[in-house]
Order: structure tokens, then C-alpha cells, then sequence
């Protein structure tokens, strides 16, 4: 869509404090986005959503349940 419409990327996250309130926090538009490869676009927006995940892991929405099975001793890592 970036490409056809020439619109700036512009990446944000929503970061909720204790009280359930939310931040938009709002980074600069990606340079040189889109580019001509997109196996490359794809993996840098993957990249980037890795990294903002690995800095607040407690606000990501762990939704999916790609992780089934754990290490011994572990458990069931839905349980809650």
C-alpha cells in the first residue's frame, strides 16, 4: 500500500500504564520505505516490531499461542 499510494510509514506503539490509560508513542517515518525488495521491507518491519516487543514484552498482546509446548519443567505456559 506504501508503494502505490507513495504514503510515509510511520511506525508507532501503544505503551498502557498501570492505570489501563495508553501512550501513543510515534517514531519517525522510515527512510528509504519501501524499497524495491520486499523480502528485505518485510523483514525490517519484523525487526523492528521484535525490538519493540524485547523492550516492554508486558505490553505486548501474547494472544497467539505459537509457544504450545515448553522446556521440562516449565509447564503450561497459559496456564494463568
Amino acid at each position: 500500500m506504501a508503494r502505490m499510494s507513495g504514503a510515509a510509514v510511520v511506525p508507532f506503539v501503544p505503551i498502557r500504564d498501570n492505570q489501563g490509560h495508553y501512550t501513543i508513542k510515534v517514531f519517525p517515518a522510515l527512510e528509504q520505505f519501501p524499497s524495491d525488495d520486499e523480502l528485505a521491507d518485510t523483514q525490517r518491519i519484523n525487526d523492528w516490531v521484535e525490538d519493540q516487543v524485547r523492550q516492554r514484552p508486558d505490553q505486548y498482546f501474547w494472544v497467539h499461542r505459537r509457544f504450545k509446548t515448553q522446556p521440562d519443567g516449565k509447564g503450561n505456559f497459559y496456564r494463568g
